[in-house]
């Protein structure tokens, strides 16, 4: 069943996107292509210029497909016309308008209902993610994982589904023909590289070398297309595990024991806790959360958030730093 018009909406861009191709795919008979189609940018378009697309005939398919992106702002802007158009949509169009948000109170929301399909898509959390995460390997790549496992690619990846499907197509590729992804997988692909990027840059600033800190963030801008997507999560990710370990070494916890959940080295894992405080470690997350906010809101780049952030939280090392610098992960 074809349907005149969609509205795909939510914080996750990669579900967004998903949800475009099962459009294609399962509605349009276009197998996931958008081949054909006009994309629009939102920000730019004109109620007018849009609807003359769906309206206009189309020469490559049945359907004239037309998508708006970043389409918030054209769907405020619009919203009477967009009611006008659902009253009486194009016959051979299909409108796809791809949206942060949607209110389901509205009367445009209603009318998107009554004629075509209202798609939200939210990123799961917790224990879903985790299901997502093995769920995805298995029907999108043929690879058995374990929940372990999965959590694992988690903590390492982060949650931004997109860079998730990333690292399992990397994964997927990696272990060839072998059916199953195994904790040696990922850690051998995805663990070194992600950790020690993280804690090469904490390091750094722990020892009071802004130079060396910056060397190593330009050198992941260098080889990680993904990395300013990810980068404010990557450092937070490290910062937490940290202070996780403060906590645990304060209450009594051995140092062994969170070394190995840690996947380092006691005498690595004291040297990092040496060098900075409970307080420090606060401050550095709640910068970063402040970062990851300007960055989202357009007030700055994630680069240069990151950079504002190494430079800021560079300390002068501690006599136990000093005392106990050398060696790495």
């Amino acid at each position: 069943m074809t349907r005149p018009i969609y509205v795909v909406y939510g914080s996750d861009v990669y579900l967004r996107s998903e949800a475009v191709s099962t459009i294609l795919a399962e509605e349009l008979g276009a197998e996931g292509s958008d081949f054909g189609a006009t994309r629009l940018d939102g920000d730019g378009a004109t109620l007018a210029e849009v609807l003359d697309e769906v309206r206009t005939f189309s020469l490559l398919a049945d359907r004239r497909l037309v998508i708006v992106e970043d389409a918030d702002g054209f769907v405020s802007k619009h919203r009477d016309g967009l009611e006008r158009y659902c009253a009486a949509p194009a016959d051979g169009g299909c409108l796809i308008l791809c949206c942060n948000g949607f209110d389901a109170r509205t009367r445009l929301y209603k009318a998107v209902q009554r004629i075509g399909k209202a798609i939200r898509c939210e990123s799961p959390r917790g224990h879903s993610l985790i299901a997502w995460i093995t769920q995805r390997a298995q029907t999108a790549y043929g690879k058995r994982m374990a929940p372990a496992c999965a959590e694992r690619l988690r903590e390492l990846a982060g949650d931004a589904l997109g860079s998730l499907d990333n690292e399992l197509s990397k994964l997927a590729l990696y272990v060839g023909s072998r059916g199953q992804i195994a904790m040696a997988d990922i850690e051998a692909l995805v663990g070194n590289n992600r950790e020690e990027t993280v804690f090469a840059v904490l390091d750094a600033m722990a020892a009071g070398d802004c130079g060396t800190a910056l060397q190593y963030w330009d050198r992941v801008l260098a080889t990680d297309r993904a990395a300013p997507a990810r980068a404010i999560g990557g450092l937070a990710w490290g910062v937490r595990r940290l202070l996780d370990a403060k906590h645990s070494v304060a209450a009594g916890g051995a140092l062994s024991e969170l070394a190995r959940r840690l996947w380092t080295e006691p005498a690595v894992l004291k040297r990092r806790l040496d060098a900075v405080t409970v307080g420090q470690l606060e401050d550095r997350l709640s910068d970063l959360l402040e970062a990851d906010l300007r960055s989202k809101t357009g007030c700055t780049s994630v680069a240069g958030a990151v950079e504002r952030y190494i430079v800021k939280h560079t300390v002068t090392p501690s006599p136990q730093a000093r005392a106990g610098s050398g060696g790495s992960r």
